[in-house]
């Protein structure tokens, strides 16, 4: 390289060239974007379940009919007696729920996971009815996940030719999780239980489409991240040869001086 300065140039040439052409790539995605963000309203809605049968009985029912497009479901009872069961059955549609589903001692834990071909499976346990125990301190929590279609946190997106053809898709999906559900609570004991000792609470978190936006990226500073990242990788790739030639490049210097030196002291 020290012999031939041309090679030097021809790849701060090509790494130039690949940078504009890069860079151009990176802007032009972000002006077209064939994806969007549809959010929606993702609002926690208090059900009051009535209450059936015996004020004091070993088995407590309590019966509540909801309709909308919901996603998480949490149904928690405190005062219950140790040991006692809490059972959630939904007429007409199942759910899925697990129980380190929202537990502290399941905070990482998520029924959305990858499979092999990198597609999301829900791997909760889907059925129409699920239960679980009174812990010794006397509160139970089960906290099931209606539709997995809709977006768990407000926000989802899709792929789309046009705007119209997205808000079609978004509004699809929240139709297709709208649904009539009827659901029978009870609280099964060994022993008798009190209505009034026990306190039920019940809810339902629904979905409203609210906007459809196409996503976007702001061109310029995404265009000013990417020159950084691909002149960051060019700088480590153009490094080893340039230390080379500018290595050579002295031990001529040096050579010379020597020879210069030694033409000197004849």
């Amino acid at each position: 390289m020290a012999r031939n300065p041309n090679l030097l140039r021809t790849l701060l040439g090509l790494s130039a060239t690949l940078i504009l052409v890069l860079s151009y790539a990176v802007y032009s995605a972000t002006l077209d974007s064939e994806y969007y963000l549809y959010e929606t309203s993702n609002e926690a809605i208090e059900v009051s379940p009535l209450f059936e049968g015996e004020n004091t009985s070993d088995t407590l029912t309590w019966r509540a009919t909801t309709t909308g497009a919901f996603s998480w479901a949490n149904f928690s009872i405190t005062n219950a007696p140790e040991g006692s069961l809490l059972e959630v059955t939904s007429g007409g549609q199942k759910w899925w729920s697990d129980p380190a589903l929202g537990t502290g001692e399941g905070s990482q834990f998520n029924c959305m996971e990858p499979n092999q071909d990198f597609e999301l499976i829900n791997h909760c346990e889907y059925a129409f009815t699920h239960s679980v125990e009174a812990n010794p301190v006397g509160e139970v929590v089960l906290i099931g996940i209606i539709a997995d279609a809709l977006p768990i946190e407000g926000i989802g997106s899709l792929r789309a030719d046009t705007q119209a053809a997205a808000e079609a898709d978004a509004n699809d999906l929240v139709n297709r999780a709208n649904s009539t559900i009827t659901w029978l609570i009870t609280l099964s004991n060994e022993e008798s239980i009190s209505v009034d000792t026990v306190q039920l609470d019940m809810t339902l978190v629904q979905h409203e489409l609210e906007s459809v936006e196409p996503f976007q990226l702001d061109p310029v500073s995404e265009t000013i991240w990417s020159l950084t990242a691909l002149l960051g990788c060019f700088v480590m790739v153009l490094i080893l040869p340039l230390g080379f030639y500018y290595a050579s490049i002295l031990r001529e210097r040096r050579q010379e001086s020597v020879r210069y030196d030694a033409s000197e002291s004849e």
